[in-house]
C-alpha cells in the first residue's frame, strides 16, 4: 500500500452541498452529477483511501474502502420509503441522515 497524500475537500464541496440542500431534486442532480463527482465523490474516495494506513495502525478491525459502492462512503441517495423526509438526496457530510 502506497501512501496517498490527501490534500483535503475543495471549497467546492460545501457549495455543492448547499446547493443540493436548496434543490433536492432528481432533475437538478442528473444536471450537476459531474460537478458531486468532481466536488464530493472523488475528494471522498481520496481521503477513505489515505485513511487506511492510520485505522489499520489503530485496529487491524477498522478498515477504509475506497469504493463507490460496498465500500466506507454512505450513498447519497435517501431511501425515502419508510421515512417522512421525502427528498432524495442526504445533503450532509456527516450527521443523522
Amino acid at each position: 500500500m502506497s501512501a496517498i497524500s490527501f490534500e483535503g475537500f475543495p471549497r467546492e464541496t460545501l457549495k455543492f452541498l448547499s446547493d443540493l440542500k436548496k434543490n433536492n431534486k432528481r432533475e437538478w442532480f442528473q444536471e450537476h452529477k459531474q460537478r458531486y463527482e468532481s466536488a464530493f465523490l472523488d475528494p471522498s474516495l481520496s481521503f477513505i483511501e489515505a485513511m487506511q494506513k492510520p485505522l489499520k495502525k489503530l485496529s487491524p478491525f477498522l478498515e477504509a474502502v475506497p469504493k463507490k459502492m460496498g465500500g466506507s462512503l454512505m450513498r447519497i441517495y435517501r431511501d425515502t420509503r419508510f421515512g417522512k423526509d421525502k427528498t432524495p438526496y442526504k445533503t450532509k457530510a456527516v450527521g443523522n441522515y
